[in-house]
């Protein structure tokens, strides 16, 4: 796992190449490479994460006749047998990396060579006889490939800070990418800065560096047969069963695949069946002793330690548990925010950039549960009212807007939740993002099954969430690539055609999956429900129990610091903050349910004025010639000085320089 970066179109200065480098140096600490075609315009730099072929595996590679050069992030599963075919067709390979192997692939199959790939990736391969730059992502947008087009240039790279500190792209908010309810465009992303896109999962974009003509190719889709959302009969007979054969024998390859390191290799367990089920098949084909690794939440009235030391003890793991206090989860937010550059309304993010850290220390790779509940239809409530809207009204009046699904929001009538959560914003933004809502929706009328298209939805949703801030950006923070086995496009393709009475089956959620489990995992781990990662933490609460914790990032949440932002509305701040201040009481869930919200809205406040103050106001985090990346002693700034836009790039680095 390593960072990449590419420019097309213009040179970049030493010093900023160098800057870019520094800003990626956490997913890539053990090596570095830069390739330059000045006479081209293009650049394509590389950090390096050690994890297969430790000794030749340096980026960037180049194919035999130095024509084709790459820079990779990720893993390619199943290389070794590519690569034996490959020679066999007179290829010959320089190093050991699974990465190579894409070079070749290119060679003899030109861009059909995606259908050959089987992992998780993002690369930068520049063809130089054909003045050719291609952009490729694996097919769930597990590894995060952001890109800027410009007039003159093109620019590339795994996070949006590294683009920033290449001088190339101003950060500048965009309003429309911190609204939390802009139902989402798989084809029109919205990012919290302007001028940032993505390359699409499952796509690839190729620019010809003579004109920077662009095209943004599919290779794959998510989408759901129309078939799987009909009712099956009852009885079933053996076709459940024969389902679950399947994924049992899909799963135990794709996590058999994800074994494959030159490093240690972890686990993250949980008290649920995915990871426990991941697990119990890493135990079947791994040789040596398996890490395992979960979060417990100190004071908290829910807990997960019972179960997971249960499932630990089961699969004969050496178990780490780390028991985080609210002090540690609060004093670790701004660090988690830095690097995921994206706002979130929980502290999920930070306990698990905590985890990561901990897990660092004893493994380089994890392997982990998440995506079994997108693709098994794992969260009952949500998964069941689709099957039940479809099956029970007109598709073409369900509420398609899947972010407000998720909140539970989709049944208040629109126009006053419009006008609500528009006055959130300031008002100078209002019209925006009214117009960005609009533009969403246009065309969301359904055509197939609701369940579908909500799955289908979720699941392109996850690289900014799950995958996002829950996966790549907090575990790379610390230099641990994730493998998610779930998320193996064979296993989806499998999974894809289980109809969902057999996932969500007599109100019992990924039914299948837990079929396939059967003797393998004991039936109280099998079947008991998750309660979810930070479920077992107590709800936020500004104004209460973590009044004090909180006090420091007062600065943010000022007047001032509002108006000079101008993403949020004082006023509508101060009316939020009243309610976040309900009295708790257990008779009357309703003012519970709306002080918990209410402190959701001011996070999410929050940390919109975080990523302002540290991207936006301050400019001296990118330069290297303002901070070490490996600083012995780098000092912290006080939050106060962060407000104010005083954001030093060594505040980032404690991590690397401890």
């Amino acid at each position: 796992m390593c960072g990449i970066f590419g420019l097309v179109g213009q040179n970049l200065t030493n010093s900023a190449i160098e800057d870019v480098l520094l800003n990626l140096d956490h997913r890539g600490p053990d090596g570095r490479g830069v390739f330059t075609d000045a006479s081209s315009q293009v650049t394509l730099a590389h950090t390096r994460l050690t994890i297969i072929d430790l000794v030749t595996g340096a980026q960037p590679l180049h194919s035999q006749d130095a024509n084709i050069v790459l820079v990779c992030n990720g893993e390619i599963y199943d290389f070794e047998r590519i690569r034996s075919s490959l020679e066999a067709k007179g290829y010959r390979f320089a190093t050991k990396s699974d990465s190579e192997v894409i070079i070749y692939l290119y060679e003899e199959f030109g861009l059909d060579c995606f259908e050959h790939l089987r992992g998780e990736f993002a690369f930068l391969l520049y063809d130089k006889s054909k003045r050719l730059l291609i952009a490729g992502r694996d097919r769930f947008g597990i590894k995060p490939l952001y890109c800027s087009k410009l007039a003159n240039s093109f620019v590339f790279a795994s996070e949006m800070k590294a683009i920033f500190a290449s001088g190339i792209v101003e950060p500048q908010i965009n309003i429309a990418g911190l609204d939390p309810l802009l139902n989402l465009d798989p084809a029109n992303v919205q990012f919290p800065f302007l001028g940032i896109e993505q390359v699409p999962p499952g796509s690839f974009l190729t620019v010809d560096v003579s004109t920077l003509e662009s095209r943004t190719t599919r290779y794959w889709s998510s989408e759901i047969p129309v078939q799987t959302a009909d009712v099956v009969p009852k009885p079933y007979g053996e076709a459940p069963e024969a389902c679950a054969e399947r994924v049992l024998q899909e799963l135990n390859e794709a996590v058999r695949l994800r074994l494959r390191a030159d490093v240690p290799v972890g686990l993250y367990l949980s008290g649920g069946i995915d990871s426990a089920f991941v697990g119990a098949l890493i135990v079947r084909n791994l040789k040596s002793k398996l890490h395992s690794f979960s979060i417990s939440f100190a004071g908290s009235e829910k807990n997960e330690q019972k179960h997971t030391r249960q499932a630990a003890a089961f699969l004969g793991t050496a178990h780490h548990e780390l028991v985080v206090t609210r002090q540690m989860l609060w004093d670790n937010l701004e660090e988690t925010l830095w690097f995921t550059e994206l706002p979130f309304a929980s502290l999920a993010p930070v306990g698990k950039f905590i985890l990561s850290h901990e897990a660092r220390k004893h493994v380089k790779v994890v392997l982990n549960g998440q995506g079994a509940d997108e693709v098994f239809l794992g969260y009952r409530s949500f998964f069941q009212s689709a099957v039940l809207e479809g099956r029970n009204s007109s598709p073409r009046t369900a509420n398609l807007n899947t972010r407000l699904r998720r909140l539970k929001l989709a049944n208040l009538p629109m126009e006053f939740l419009e006008r609500v959560s528009l006055s959130l914003f300031h008002k100078s933004q209002r019209g925006r993002l009214a117009k960005a809502r609009q533009t969403a929706r246009a065309g969301r009328t359904p055509g197939r099954p609701v369940v579908n298209i909500i799955q289908e939805d979720r699941i392109a949703e996850m690289p900014i969430d799950i995958l996002g801030f829950l996966g790549d950006r907090v575990e790379m923070a610390h230099s641990l690539e994730v493998r998610v086995p779930f998320l193996d496009h064979e296993l989806y393709d499998a999974a894809r055609s289980i109809p969902v009475d057999f996932k969500l089956r007599d109100g019992v959620e990924k039914a299948v999956l837990r079929d396939a489990a059967r003797g393998i995992l004991p039936d109280d781990i099998r079947t008991r429900r998750k309660l979810g990662f930070m479920l077992t933490s107590d709800k936020i609460d500004f104004f209460g129990a973590d009044r004090k914790l909180t006090a420091k990032f007062r600065p943010y949440l000022t007047r001032e610091a509002f108006e000079r932002a101008q993403i949020f509305s004082w006023r509508a701040y101060k009316v939020v903050s009243i309610l976040g201040r309900l009295p708790l009481s257990k008779r009357v869930g309703v003012l519970r349910r709306v002080r918990r919200n209410a402190n959701k809205v001011v996070m999410y406040m929050l940390q919109a004025q975080m990523l302002h103050a540290m991207y936006v106001i301050n400019r001296g985090w990118a330069s290297a010639s303002k901070a070490s990346p490996l600083a012995d002693g780098s000092t912290v700034p006080s939050v106060e000085e962060v407000g104010r836009g005083a954001f030093d790039r060594q505040s980032v680095q404690r991590t690397r320089a401890n």
